[in-house]
């Protein structure tokens, strides 16, 4: 009887000590699939300043095409005369102070809190720049200045981009089309 007592005994301690081990094991595996789903809902640095990157020139092209239409036709020398290029520049002017706004209200997310200031700065360029351009619709249209400001705001996100391993691109190309 004793002999049995004591084989249950140790088979009571051997499976609460695999029980442990299953138990602690478990809780291993469940910290590590947290950390990884953690990891993967708070995206790094890199990718969260190219998702933002991505999101200013589409937010610039939603309201910029009759700028657009006004400098291609500039620079192929195909602008109408008389009333028709009146119109033409008014809603150049227009899409201008519409790009302006739109620059002002892109929100940098808080993975990109470092970078803020810079963000800030280039924005500012970007909004100044289309501000010079509706300013210089009243006159004879030359955008020389406007677009030196943007390549400022250009090379700031460049730098930033360089940073993190990414290829520098021009959000200038990217919203001239």
């Amino acid at each position: 009887m004793k002999k049995l007592l004591l084989v249950g005994a140790t088979a009571a301690l051997f499976l609460g000590a695999c029980g442990g081990e299953s138990a602690t094991e478990d809780k291993a595996a469940t910290e590590t699939k947290e950390t990884a789903k953690t990891t993967e809902k708070a995206p790094n640095a890199k990718q969260e300043l190219m998702r933002f990157y991505m999101v200013i020139p589409q937010t610039i092209n939603a309201v910029d095409a009759d700028l657009n239409t006004f400098e291609i036709a500039q620079m192929e020398g195909t602008l109408p005369e008389g009333e028709d290029l009146q119109k033409m520049k008014d809603a150049a002017i227009a899409a201008s102070q519409e790009s302006g706004k739109a620059v002002e209200g892109i929100e940098i997310p808080e993975a990109l809190a470092d970078q803020k200031g810079d963000i800030e700065g280039a924005l500012a360029s970007i909004k100044e720049s289309y501000d010079m351009k509706a300013d210089e619709l009243t006159k004879e249209a030359s955008f020389e200045a406007a677009n030196a400001k943007f390549v400022e705001a250009d090379e700031t996100f460049n730098k930033m981009l360089e940073e993190q391993g990414l290829i520098p691109s021009s959000i200038l190309n990217e919203v001239s089309n």
